[in-house]
Formats: structure tokens, sequence, C-alpha cells
């Protein structure tokens, strides 16, 4: 698991998304999978974000063997 605090960006754009803004999901994946390639982290991720009182926490999740129903 890998975890860290969204940066003002990330954080404006899940603000806007979560208060149901359309069409920023692919900005978001974007910016988080810049920061894996910045750390060197590479394959299928699970990603969640969980709110705070002044952003957001990107926590990131190994997904191999997860298989949609």
């Amino acid at each position: 698991m890998v975890r860290w605090t969204a940066d003002e960006e990330l954080t404006e754009l899940l603000q806007r998304y979560y208060s149901g803004e359309g069409g920023l999901w692919t900005a978001i994946r974007e910016r988080v999978t810049a920061e894996l390639r910045r750390r060197g982290i590479a394959g299928a991720r699970h990603i969640r974000f969980l709110r705070h009182e002044h952003g957001y926490e990107v926590i990131i999740e190994d997904a191999s063997g997860y298989e949609p129903e």
C-alpha cells in the first residue's frame, strides 16, 4: 500500500469530482499515475481517496488478482 497527501491541484479536482462535476476522472487518474511513475511504481492499482479536514489522502493498493464482477 502506498499513501500520500494530495497536492492542491489534485485536491481541487477531487472536490469538483465529488461535488458532481463530470468528466474529471481521466484528469484525476492521470495525476495519480504520474505520481506513481515518479515513485517508480508500476502495475495494476486500486485507487482510493480519503477525505480529511484539509484535503485528501491518496491510497494506492495492489490490484493484481482483482476480478471485476
